[in-house]
């Protein structure tokens, strides 16, 4: 019994002090994010910026430049994170993430498509909307595949990276075979916070905040489900609608992100990870943890795409796929060492 109560107070330690120590990460992140390399601000001004007059070029760089990026990052950050725990906890593949499941390459090709159809002028919703039906277009083609062939974890994975891959190839294609119309999708297709406005975060919010709940909600019926299928379905858990709650939200959480900043891959397959092996399997605890890692790794790497090739502002997505391709192949390698 002793040795029960103290592993729980140690985990109860652990996870206050990784908590602890993500929020400081990202209150630094935040700040440095908000005011380093703005010309013209020194201390001596730093009150200027409480005057929030919009005329004054100080306020406008830190309040309607800087600051919605920040939390544009660290809110799909957290939605990406959330969106790779239950993603990995639907398929219980730990390679599982929205980059690799297809759902991210789906909206990509129905964001692209709807500006063929529409145009380029006035698509915030028409965008959003794209977005969600290109994630549940895309999730829904890879589940179906898998259950005609039989499903397994491993045969979802594989119908994941080939329609990953086929809608990709479809992307391309629209982008070359409409380039004059296309020309400024390129650099929203790598993955890029750059130009976040404040109708940008309420967006976000919009879809980030009841994902974000409903995921909390189905932390329990996870920890169920993480038993096995068959152990889930004898405790009388629903194991289908589970799944279909959880392949909702990340549809949400994915063609929201994706909608607004472009597919900003291998934050959800990193996140659950780390946190994992931080903290144990019980999502209660995993997810919020995650929301707080994704939140910090992604703003961590937007400043770093600001700086890694200064004065270019380089998409942040093409930063995260440099520390996620390494981390993906070294999972596989792991994953088949261990059989």
């Amino acid at each position: 019994m002793n040795r029960l109560l103290s592993g729980r107070q140690g985990q109860t330690g652990s996870v206050l002090l990784l908590s602890g120590v993500l929020i400081a990460v990202l209150l630094a992140a935040a700040l440095i994010g908000l005011v380093a390399g703005v010309k013209g601000l020194s201390w001596s001004k730093a009150g200027e910026l409480l005057s929030l007059d919009t005329s004054n070029l100080l306020v406008y760089k830190v309040w309607y430049v800087r600051l919605p990026r920040i939390l544009l990052a660290i809110i799909v950050g957290s939605g990406l994170a959330v969106a790779g725990c239950l993603l990995q906890g639907i398929t219980r593949n730990s390679l599982s993430d929205p980059e690799i499941m297809g759902i991210n390459q789906g909206a990509s090709f129905f964001v692209v498509l709807s500006l063929v159809l529409f145009g380029m002028k006035d698509v915030t919703a028409t965008i959003l909307i794209a977005g969600f039906t290109g994630a549940a277009a895309g999730g829904s083609i890879v589940y179906s595949l898998s259950r005609l062939a039989g499903y397994t974890v491993m045969r979802l994975v594989l119908a994941g990276v080939a329609v990953s891959m086929f809608m990709a190839s479809l992307t391309t294609g629209f982008i070359i075979l409409f380039d004059d119309s296309l020309s400024e999708i390129l650099y929203w297709m790598a993955g890029k916070l750059s130009g976040a406005t404040w109708t940008d975060v309420q967006l976000s919010l919009i879809s980030f905040v009841p994902a974000a709940v409903g995921s909390v909600l189905l932390a329990n019926q996870f920890n169920i489900f993480s038993l096995g299928e068959e152990s889930a379905k004898g405790l009388g858990q629903n194991v289908v609608r589970v799944r279909r709650m959880a392949f909702l939200i990340v549809i949400i959480l994915v063609g929201g992100s994706v909608a607004l900043t472009g597919p900003i891959g291998f934050v959800g397959l990193i996140v659950p990870h780390i946190v994992r092996s931080c903290v144990g399997t019980d999502y209660r605890i995993v997810i919020p943890v995650s929301a707080l890692m994704g939140a910090s790794l992604l703003l961590l790497a937007d400043i770093g795409s600001q700086w890694v090739l200064y004065p270019t502002d380089t998409p942040v997505g093409i930063l995260t796929a440099l520390l996620g391709t390494p981390f993906f192949l070294y999972l596989m390698r792991r994953k088949m060492g261990g059989g």
